[in-house]
């Protein structure tokens, strides 16, 4: 087994930019494109799903998120069982890499195209094909690409490098999206309507993303820098034998809690400023970039805490950095202050956490597979990180319906904003209820100098 060398290890590690990039896309447009405030529809845009509320407060877009999310979470450990048998001569994860790109690029685009330019029941069934067809794909790809984190890297001081280089592309493909994107929306709509303006958007960040996913694709050779071989565990074995690992579900409680905060705040931060802070896409863009470059000075930061402080305590820091930041995103406009100063100032909160969610918890999973593969003889990464997509995915399910909802039932307007006040305060709750498990969490004991694949 070689030694996975720098220049494939940036390629590698280049992917994660694409696939967060696509993401993003996603999950930072898609509320305030589908169902957008009504100063916003005012300007031209349109409501293209009903908002009627089904039973326990569900809405269309609720259900359509859930459905996808559903879906994604049932393609998570078969997508793992698949991978982790795999004998194929291409690679039995980078075979997954190069199918899952184009559909995943594709589906993310048709989610801003709609076929009825209206409110339509059309539209909620074809969004809920897209959104499915967007997570399956999602899975195929990301679900054997951090699989391959414990197998190329063979120390933890490789798997913590990987990681951290990792997030650093992560926060790229989120900045591009998050900071790019407001900007590039607003310098259309000088010479577009404001629909039209947010699609061309959607495509101008796609291709560039597309494009970097597969960089993994031609810097992966399994055969010589992976030692790991397929595993002989049919799919309920191998799940049953995952779910049952109590130190994995004690992670996985807390690193649900992280995302379940991290999406809400992603999805609802350019609805809380214009409709909290009663500003524009521009300040938005302000905003994302204010907390990435924060975030990314914390990279090497968290990245040297690790090894000394522990990545358990990080995680507990991260989860109670997010309920504060929760707090007080939902105060803005009552605290007597400048809801743009308000709102850069709760921000701040979430950006060292934000960067433990990016760096930490994948080198934590690695160090779960590593131990699990030393008493069993088994190696199941793509298991492990599969289960935790699943639940991961049922998790991000409820906080996009959660959303919709609250945005539906309390308001998502200036006149009207109690929904998009409470959104992050149901995602610091979560948060808290994470640091609660989190900590009885207990860290593996790694010998120095073995990896997952060893």
């Amino acid at each position: 087994m070689e030694a996975f060398p720098k220049g494939r290890r940036f390629f590698y590690n280049l992917s994660a930019a694409g696939w967060t990039l696509l993401d993003s896309i996603l999950l930072t447009y898609y509320v305030i494109f589908l169902l957008p405030p009504a100063e916003r529809v005012e300007q031209g845009m349109v409501q293209f799903v009903p908002d009627t509320r089904f039973l326990w407060g569900f809405t269309a877009l609720g259900i359509i998120m859930l459905f996808g999310r559903i879906i994604d979470a049932a393609a998570d450990p078969l997508v793992a069982s698949w991978s982790d048998r795999s004998t194929a001569s291409f690679g039995r994860r980078r075979l997954f890499l190069a199918l899952g790109g184009v559909p995943l690029a594709l589906s993310v685009v048709a989610a801003f195209f709609p076929p009825v330019g209206q409110t339509s029941w059309i539209n909620a069934v074809y969004l809920g094909a897209v959104f499915g067809i967007y997570f399956f794909s999602f899975t195929v790809y990301v679900g054997p690409y951090l699989a391959l984190i414990p197998e190329l890297g063979h120390t933890e001081k490789q798997r913590l490098s990987m990681t951290t280089a990792q997030g650093y592309w992560s926060l790229a493909g989120s900045g591009a999206v998050m900071i790019g994107g407001p900007l590039l929306i607003a310098r259309l709509m000088r010479s577009l309507p404001i629909i039209e303006a947010y699609q061309w958007t959607a495509v101008l960040l796609a291709v560039p993303g597309l494009l970097m996913c597969y960089s993994a694709v031609f810097a992966v050779n399994e055969k010589r820098f992976c030692s790991a071989q397929p595993s002989t565990l049919p799919l309920k074995a191998s799940f049953t034998r995952t779910v049952t690992n109590r130190r994995f579900l004690l992670y996985l409680g807390g690193y649900m809690a992280l995302w379940f905060y991290f999406n809400i705040i992603r999805s609802t931060t350019v609805s809380m400023v214009i409709v909290l802070g009663r500003g524009g896409e521009a300040f938005a863009s302000l905003l994302f970039m204010t907390v990435m470059g924060v975030s990314a000075v914390c990279f090497p930061i968290v990245a040297k805490l690790s090894p000394r402080l522990g990545k358990k305590r990080l995680i507990l820091w991260a989860l109670i950095g997010f309920s504060v930041s929760g707090v007080c995103f939902s105060l803005t406009g009552i605290i007597p202050l400048s809801p743009n100063i308000w709102l850069i100032i709760s921000g701040l909160f979430a950006s060292f956490p934000i960067a433990v969610v990016m760096v930490v918890p994948n080198v934590m999973l690695s160090e779960i597979c590593q131990e699990d593969c030393r008493l069993t003889g088994e190696h199941r990464e793509g298991m492990f990180f599969g289960v935790q997509g699943f639940f991961m995915k049922l998790n991000l399910g409820i906080s996009g319906a959660v959303i919709a909802g609250c945005y539906s039932v309390f308001g998502r307007d200036i006149a009207d904003p109690l929904g998009v006040r409470l959104t992050p305060l149901v995602g610091a709750a979560a948060a808290l209820i994470g640091l609660a498990v989190m900590l009885r969490y207990r860290e593996p004991q790694i010998p120095a100098g073995k990896g997952a694949g060893q």
